[in-house]
């Protein structure tokens, strides 16, 4: 009957307390006007309703597989989608977001015609009352090496507004060559919880010899008030230069220089985890904040992107931060953060 033949692609969706949109979302691919694929429910130990409704759908539909593992995070589960599942191309849908019934064919199309190692497609920022398009620095079309290296790698990662991804790092909205996601994911740290996606989708780019791009946006990134959280996350701080370590091993082997993109990348990540010290709801005593604040003023990686990055391409305030860090200054790092706090106080 011709079933023996691989699946073009194979979608994975990472499961974990997503009770309440899981239905939708699993409905909308189901719903595909291209039906050349399988879906792939990794169950990260939701400790909701989610294992049961994976289960159900994968009774009804053959295409659709369900691996129930321990819960291990983001990355993990991503791991586990990618190995137990066997298309040429993986494409990730996030268990509260939902796409659109031409969203696959639409990317379907661009591999027929061009066999890219990668398709890219714009997205729609979904706010529930309103939604916006995404806005990335490609056209519609197809990119050789030569033309991703003039037009799409120099801004992938900082199109030089603070901070503006050129392409948006996020896994989903994307289809991958198998071989480029195996050799790509397998080396990422699962600890990451921030910037897990940048991790590997910006290596598989850089690996990429050919890419093609779709701007019509029909996936539904939905943002909702968990998205921006106010709780204060102590882990941050020792995973958040994760992922800018494991870009900074890919750049050193890669033909294509992206380190001054990184500097720009780190200063942001450095950013976002003051921000998180600054929290309200950060309980740590004064020296344990204190010494947070020395390690990051002490490491080198910071110390040098701070006094790099060109200051008239960053906000006020952090152009105030790059001068702390550039220094290795604990005192005015410290001042900075206090200044969040106040400022982040009167948000929350």
């Amino acid at each position: 009957n011709g079933g023996s033949t691989m699946p073009q692609f194979s979608i994975i969706i990472p499961v974990y307390r997503v009770e309440e949109y899981l239905e939708k979302c699993v409905d909308s691919i189901l719903a595909q006007t291209c039906q050349d694929f399988e879906l792939l429910l990794i169950d990260d130990g939701s400790p909701d309703g989610c294992p049961e409704i994976c289960d159900e759908y994968a009774a009804k539909d053959a295409r659709m597989k369900v691996v129930h593992k321990q819960n291990g995070g983001l990355l993990s589960a991503r791991k586990a989608g990618v190995a137990a599942s066997s298309g040429d191309y993986i494409g990730f849908v996030d268990g509260d977001d939902w796409v659109e019934p031409e969203t696959f064919m639409n990317m379907h199309n661009a591999i027929i015609k061009y066999s890219p190692e990668m398709v890219l497609s714009d997205f729609l920022c979904d706010y529930g009352d309103c939604v916006e398009p995404s806005n990335q620095c490609f056209e519609e079309g197809f990119y050789d090496r030569a033309r991703l290296e003039s037009e799409i790698f120099p801004k992938m990662l900082f199109d030089g507004r603070f901070y503006r991804f050129g392409v948006n790092p996020n896994c989903w909205s994307k289809l991958v060559k198998r071989e480029l996601i195996e050799k790509n994911l397998s080396p990422v740290d699962e600890r990451i919880r921030m910037g897990e996606d940048a991790a590997f989708i910006y290596p598989c780019m850089l690996d990429s010899q050919s890419i093609t791009c779709v701007k019509t946006p029909t996936y539904h990134y939905r943002i909702t008030e968990q998205s921006m959280s106010n709780a204060y996350d102590e882990r941050l701080k020792d995973i958040i230069l994760l992922p800018y370590k494991r870009l900074k091993e890919k750049n050193a082997e890669s033909d294509f220089d992206i380190s001054s993109q990184l500097d720009y990348y780190l200063l942001y990540m450095v950013n976002f985890l003051l921000r998180n010290e600054a929290k309200k709801a950060n309980t740590m005593s004064k020296k344990e904040r204190r010494a947070v604040i020395e390690n990051i003023c002490a490491d080198e990686d910071i110390r040098s992107a701070a006094a790099r990055v060109d200051a008239g391409k960053l906000p006020t305030h952090t152009k105030l931060l790059a001068s702390a860090l550039g220094r290795g200054s604990v005192f005015m790092t410290e001042k900075y953060v206090e200044f969040l706090r106040i400022y982040l106080g009167r948000k929350q």
